[in-house]
Order: structure tokens, then sequence, then C-alpha cells
């Protein structure tokens, strides 16, 4: 009675497993699916990077030679025009100096008649027109760095010493000699590093957008104004600087921006994204196309995305059927039934 009771439990599960083997071939010979067939698209070509924004000048401003600072005449935040004086260093050199000029002055504008009249030797007064120049250059020089000006329009962002103390010619907190440090903040720059591929596409003077997280709906203009010469071999890159435009002085040094560069129309070959199906634990992206009644795995290349389409650099051809509903069914290899809306 055992051995009939085991022989009739394994003709069910015979007969249950071929009936689900026949439901299954049946089901899987006529999938429905709908396709599309696969064709160019014209996409606005654009570049994105990312990077910090900089300041287009920036000087930690000081003198070329040491003394006592009498005045400042400036804070942290000021803004300054080129030739503003920002501080008057102690005058007791620039004096000696004015003296040593004028005196020379004298002699020279004495000694030109009588060289005129034949008086003295040219040797005589090239030796007098000599220390005159030296005398004028040495003047100018002290008098540079005793009312020390702006080099450049610009906003003071740190000043490293106060009234009183003396200006030395070696490192300080400042790093290199410096009682301030003075930025140029309109326009600013960002510099980031595009791929060797980028290069052909990239020329200087192309217009940019630039956005900035702090002020999200607002798109601020710039554009390219240098690219370097050579190609990183190492990294295969190479340096873009982008100027960007700041008059209304709200873009600040050190801010995150992201960069748009439009690098013109194209046709490519995009699929919906929809359509693709990713390998579940990799970075492989595949999809289906229809082959007479046949399902096919193409394995892709993906490229950039635009809307609700994705680029694809290779595995498929323009003209083929894109499978683009039912296509989480189906196996390489597999019966289908294209049906239609």
């Amino acid at each position: 009675m055992k051995r009939t009771f085991v022989l009739i439990y394994s003709l069910i599960v015979l007969i249950f497993l071929i009936g689900c083997s026949k439901k299954k071939l049946s089901t899987e010979e006529n999938i429905p699916v709908k396709t599309i067939p696969i064709k160019l698209h014209t996409i606005d070509r654009t570049l994105v990077f990312t990077g910090n924004i900089e300041p287009w000048k920036e000087t930690k401003f000081g003198a070329q030679m040491s003394g006592r600072i009498e005045k400042i005449y400036v804070k942290e935040g000021d803004k300054v025009k080129k030739g503003d004086i920002l501080a008057q260093l102690d005058d007791t050199q620039l004096t000696q100096a004015r003296i040593q000029y004028q005196l020379a002055k004298l002699d020279y504008e004495r000694m030109k008649p009588l060289l005129e009249e034949g008086s003295i030797s040219q040797q005589q007064f090239d030796n007098i027109k000599g220390r005159y120049e030296t005398a004028k250059a040495a003047y100018e020089l002290t008098l540079k760095n005793t009312q020390l000006r702006a080099p450049f329009t610009g906003l003071v962002t740190a000043k490293w010493m106060n009234e009183g103390e003396v200006f030395l010619l070696f490192p300080g907190a400042a790093g290199s000699p410096a009682i301030f440090t003075l930025m140029q903040i309109d326009p600013l720059k960002l510099t980031v590093n595009a791929t060797e591929k980028d290069f052909p596409q990239l020329k200087k003077g192309m217009k940019v957008d630039v956005q900035v997280d702090i002020y999200p709906d607002t798109i601020f203009t710039g554009q390219i104004s240098r690219l370097d010469p050579v190609i990183n071999p190492i990294t295969r890159t190479f340096g873009v600087e982008i100027k960007i435009n700041n008059t209304q002085k709200i873009l600040r040094p050190g801010m995150f921006a992201r960069v748009t560069i439009h690098v013109g129309k194209e046709q490519v070959l995009a699929v919906p994204r929809a359509s693709l199906i990713q390998q579940p634990g990799t970075s492989i992206f595949y999809c289906f196309v229809v082959e007479n009644g046949i399902a096919r795995r193409r394995d892709i290349q993906r490229g950039d995305t635009y809307d609700q389409f994705i680029e694809v650099k290779s595995g498929l051809n323009v003209g083929e059927q894109l499978v683009i509903q039912g296509q989480y069914r189906l196996k390489d290899g597999l019966k289908v039934k294209v049906i239609s809306e």
C-alpha cells in the first residue's frame, strides 16, 4: 500500500510539473510587447563642470622696504579704487631721498648749459646725469613704498598689521610680507579641468552659464577666458579658466558653482529612459529589440541624459524596433507578440 501511495504521489507531481511547463512555454511564446523605431534626436550638447569661485586678482600687499606704519586708511570689507592710499609709512627715508633727488636735479640743470657751451666734458656731464637719474628713481621708489596705494580696484579682505607696528621684509602671519590682502571680485573666475575629448569643442570666448546654490533661480553670465595649450599626459585633462561677470557684487570667492557650456546642437541616437534595464548589482544597462518576432537583448553604452531620453553611444542601430513595454518579462531569444496602441 505504501508503494502504491508513493506511485500515486509521484504521478501527481509529474502531471503538475508538465502542466506548469506547458503553461510557461505557452506564455513565453506569446509575450505581448510594445515597440517604437529607434531614431536620431537633435539635442543641445552641453558640458557641465563644478568648482569654487576665485577672485580675478588677489595680492598680499605690502611695501618693498621696512618701516613703521603711521596711518592705515582702510579696514576689512572696504571697497577701494586703483590708486587709493591704503596706508602711510614713516617718511624719514622719503625725506632723505627727496633731498638727494632735489640736489642731484639742481646739479643736472646747472651742468646742462655748461655742456652746451663746452665748459665741461661729456663724461663729466654723464656722471652728473647718472647721479640725477639714480636719485630720481630712488625717490620715486621710496615714495611708492611710503604711501601704499591700491594696485587695482577691489576689496580689502584682510588686514594683517596695525598702526604703530613695524613692517619688516620677512614672512609673517600672512605668509609673504603683507599689510593687506586685496581681491578683485568683478569679474571673478573659476578654473575647471576638462577631458581631452572636449578639447576640440571648447574655444576661447565661448559663453557659459553659471549657477550657485545660494541663488538657485539666477543664471550668471560668463565666458571662457583661457584654455591650457597642452593636455596633461597623466590625467588626460586640461585647464579651462572661466571669467564670470559680477557687476552686482553678489557673488563671492569661495562659493561652489556649476558651469554649463553649450557647445552646439547635435544629432544623437537616444531612447526613452524607461526602456533601459539595469542589471542588479552592476553598472550594466541593457534593453530589448524585436527581430522577426524574437526578443534580442542588447547591452548598451550610455551617454548623456536629456529629459526623458538617454543617449546611446553603442549597442543599438537606427531603425531597429525597441521594446518600450513588456521588457521586464523578456529574455534573449523569447518569442514576442507586438501589439499596437
